[in-house]
């Protein structure tokens, strides 16, 4: 028994037969779609026709019952151009190049540590960006060229004797002992920005130290140049920099682009080591 309700199956259409509808006008069947226009256009036509008086009446009847009879008959009026077909929702992201889906694809990694050492020992390493390659094997070195911008230069692959990748950085935001913030600017195959919070830890075990990459290629194209992900580099960075700072071994803190500050800091002790 049909349903009475206004939601009812029986009585109104759902939504599934008018997408089923929708993709019949929409498809690639250049004969199904161009019929149904025309005798859809062609019955429009005509009734607008019968509405008026005169010759432009007569004429948009007629021009109306020869659409009509054109689609009802398959003479493909329009041609044997096929109807396009709506695109799947996320279709358009494979027709986008690949230099412009850098900017909608960004990989964000985080990894954390705790390091058994005051803020400003840890600031101060990582401050100068030259100690970077104790840290991050990819990379051959960093040239500090100002207070705000670097040089850095990779291995192709992550092994000797590969190809040079290159490209340069820019201090953002530098909250002493807090806080720093960098982006690449320029052309590169790697556009990417990061930040390296410190934080006290709880428990008065030291410092939080909180490393964010976000590339704007997908991982696998990191992992590719770089011969590391973001995942592993972020967390491979932290594990050297709590072992060296832990240990001592800072030993090219010095000759800062900012700030004169020495000294480690260390203290012995284990800490946890959590990663995200």
């Amino acid at each position: 028994m049909a349903s009475n309700s206004l939601t009812g199956r029986g009585r109104w259409p759902q939504s599934d037969s008018l997408r089923s509808g929708m993709s019949l006008i929409g498809s690639g069947d250049a004969a199904t779609g161009g019929r149904w226009l025309a005798m859809v256009g062609g019955t429009a036509l005509g009734v607008l026709g019968l509405r008026r008086t005169g010759w432009s009446g007569a004429m948009l009847a007629l021009g109306g019952a020869g659409l009509f009879a054109a689609g009802a008959l398959g003479l493909r009026p329009f041609g044997d151009r096929a109807l396009k077909a709506v695109p799947d929702a996320g279709a358009w992201r494979s027709h986008v190049p690949a230099s412009r889906r850098r900017s909608l694809t960004p990989e964000r990694t985080q990894a954390v540590v705790t390091i058994a050492s005051e803020p400003g020992t840890v600031f101060r390493f990582w401050r100068n960006f030259a100690n970077l390659p104790k840290l991050m094997p990819q990379l051959e070195r960093v040239d500090v060229l100002s207070a705000t911008e670097s040089r850095w230069i990779a291995m192709s692959g992550g092994a000797p004797g590969g190809e040079a990748l290159s490209w340069r950085c820019v201090l953002d935001r530098v909250d002493e002992d807090r806080l720093l913030t960098w982006h690449t600017v320029g052309e590169t195959t790697l556009p990417h920005r990061a930040s390296l919070m410190l934080t006290p830890a709880p428990g008065d075990r030291g410092t939080e130290v909180r490393l964010t990459l976000v590339y704007r290629v997908p991982a696998t194209e990191v992992a590719a140049r770089l011969g590391i992900t973001p995942e592993a580099q972020a967390e491979e960075a932290l594990r050297r920099l709590k072992q060296r700072v832990e240990t001592g071994e800072l030993s090219t803190i010095d000759r800062q682009p900012r700030g004169n500050g020495s000294g480690n800091g260390a203290a012995n002790g284990s800490f946890r080591e959590a990663m995200e």
